[in-house]
């Protein structure tokens, strides 16, 4: 099958590793790709479901990344050793669902699972999701992450600014006037409340 290196969007990838050869091997092979000019400064998730790998060896790939400008947006695992302290795993869900386009205000996205949007969330747009929440884009519309009570849900986008965002049966809101952020940022619940980080 080989390594995938996915265009989710720009500058967004999906990178899943080759259970079928060594780590050495995978490892190469994605040096040789993010190597290539079209990849570089990307925003990465990287997919370990079907791998079992050490924290030394995540490490390694981090420091792959990092060497050729590309962020870690998150973990999709079911390996214990993708739980990683500065960014909350994606867990494994029944699925992935991806909307591959702008929400507008009014429209209504509900999944078992992890959604994905490649594209904005436009104000009162609205997304719930029994899993994480990944949006490539503006997030300024309603999102309801761990619908079903996940608590160890996460709701990630390149620019959160939602008007309401809950997890499991915790919520926030954003001021009337938030400032744009600079960089990605992560929400996940800690210590019996919501908590946004900043994605080194």
């Amino acid at each position: 099958m080989g390594l995938e290196i996915k265009g989710v969007t720009v500058p967004a990838l999906l990178i899943k590793l080759d259970s079928s050869k060594t780590f050495e091997e995978n490892l190469k092979e994605l040096e040789e790709k993010l190597s290539s000019a079209f990849f570089k400064g990307s925003v990465s998730i990287l997919d370990f479901s079907e791998t079992d790998l050490t924290d030394q060896q995540i490490e390694k790939i981090e420091e792959l990344l990092k060497k050729y400008n590309n962020k870690v947006l998150g973990y999709k695992s079911e390996t214990k050793q993708a739980k990683r302290e500065k960014i909350p795993q994606i867990t494994e869900k029944k699925s992935l669902k991806i909307i591959n386009k702008t929400l507008r205000s009014g429209e209504r996205i509900e999944y078992d699972g992890d959604v994905l949007v490649i594209g904005d969330v436009n104000p009162d747009a609205y997304i719930i999701a029994s899993g994480n929440i990944i949006v490539m884009g503006n997030l300024r519309g309603v999102v309801h992450a761990g619908a079903n009570g996940d608590e160890t849900a996460t709701v990630m986008a390149l620019k959160l600014m939602p008007q309401q965002l809950r997890i499991a049966s915790y919520y926030t809101r954003s001021p009337d006037n938030p400032e744009v952020p600079e960089h990605p940022e992560k929400a996940f619940v800690e210590n019996n409340q919501i908590v946004i980080e900043r994605i080194k």
